[in-house]
């Protein structure tokens, strides 16, 4: 009887990792067919930001708003 019990188990165990085999690899199709690839030549209109504020710029701001 033992053995009809490590069967079953066994089985249950494979179908299960089968399973997530499938939905691993069918995740992975899908998200290299989904994914985004920017065109060449988009690189030139890209540029950095920089990061400090040009304090006399909000200071005309303010001024223009209490105005």
């Amino acid at each position: 009887m033992r053995k009809r019990t490590i069967d079953r188990d066994l089985v249950v165990v494979l179908t299960t990792t089968l399973i997530t085999i499938a939905a691993w690899v069918g995740f992975e199709v899908y998200r290299a067919y989904t994914k985004v690839s920017l065109p060449e030549g988009v690189e030139k209109y890209l540029q950095t930001l920089n990061p400090t504020l040009n304090v006399a710029t909000l200071d005309q701001l303010e001024q223009r708003s209490s105005q």
